[in-house]
């Protein structure tokens, strides 16, 4: 992990791509996240239900991509130093946190993907491309549906762990990590 103390230099911010692509997978995740713990909940209206399923089915592919596209352009372009005010300890965890962002996200989206292949249920948007590619397993579609719930407790956690150390630099201390990916453009 690199640092750097001059902190007004261009090179100091994620390229434009990776931000846009960054804030468009935040937006989705912290728009499935609650589509997801909602539409399980009894008592809620079927028409209801029926949409926060559908969105939050057919966002996951996209949210895959994103997170794809990301690690892309991670390596094409690697993250700007972080200031010198960073500890070594932070930096690692931010790391961390970050790839195990990545890896948890792809295992959500493949893993509600085949839940949903398996159970034979459609989806809308992704059928015409992907239809087919797994057959019905009922075994397949439980395994799958029991990975997806265990993931999504780990990714609440990462994600607010992100946004409270986003908040953190940005808001109290003002070091200029927040800046490397704001704003989005």
């Amino acid at each position: 992990m690199t640092t750097n103390s001059s902190f007004d230099a261009p090179s100091t911010r994620y390229v434009r791509a990776a931000r846009l692509a960054h804030w468009l997978t935040a937006i989705l995740v912290l728009t499935t996240i609650p589509a997801g713990l909602v539409m399980v909940q009894e008592g809620i209206s079927r028409p209801l239900q029926d949409t926060l399923f559908l969105y939050h089915k057919n966002i996951g592919p996209v949210i895959l991509i994103l997170v794809v596209l990301r690690i892309v352009l991670r390596a094409m372009n690697p993250p700007p130093p972080l200031p010198d005010s960073v500890p070594r300890g932070q930096a690692i965890i931010a790391e961390t946190v970050h790839w195990l962002l990545y890896l948890c996200l792809i295992v959500m989206a493949v893993s509600g993907f085949v839940r949903v292949q398996a159970g034979g249920f459609p989806m809308e948007i992704w059928d015409p491309l992907t239809g087919g590619l797994i057959d019905r397993n009922d075994t397949l579609e439980d395994a799958a549906k029991a990975v997806h719930y265990v993931v999504h407790f780990a990714i609440i956690l990462l994600v607010c762990a992100h946004v409270g150390a986003a908040a953190l630099h940005g808001l109290v201390k003002k070091d200029g990590v927040f800046s490397r990916m704001w704003p989005p453009a």
